[in-house]
């Protein structure tokens, strides 16, 4: 499966959050005992992660039903991230073990004066 293209972006220092949902033939997919990882870095070949929303960290909860994935950064984490023009990709592990990535794009953290 293709991934999806969408760029995101938040400004330094305050909260964010989106919940973007998946449908297959526009049915909503049950993401229940789902994980997920949304990798932010500078570029599509750089090792250093600037930012990271996962299931681990608590910075993405996942619905049941609706297909929905809730990515969430309090206005502390957000205010740490350097402000620029980064990529990511938003991978998901289904419980049985299967991988894919649904969401990749660019990324802009846009730059508070008030900080």
């Amino acid at each position: 499966m293709k991934p999806g293209r969408y760029n995101f972006s938040f400004v330094q220092g305050d909260t964010w959050t989106t919940a973007p949902q998946w449908k297959i033939n526009n049915i909503y997919v049950i993401v229940t005992g789902y994980t997920a990882k949304m990798t932010v870095r500078k570029s599509i070949g750089s090792s250093n992660t600037v930012f990271e929303f996962s299931t681990a960290n608590g910075r993405i909860t996942t619905g049941s039903y609706d297909g929905k994935f809730t990515l969430f950064a309090s206005a502390a984490d957000t205010a740490s991230v350097p402000a620029g023009n980064y990529v990511y990709d938003f991978d998901i592990v289904s419980p049985s073990g299967i991988s894919t990535t649904l969401l990749s794009g660019g990324f802009q953290v846009i730059g508070q004066v008030s900080l």
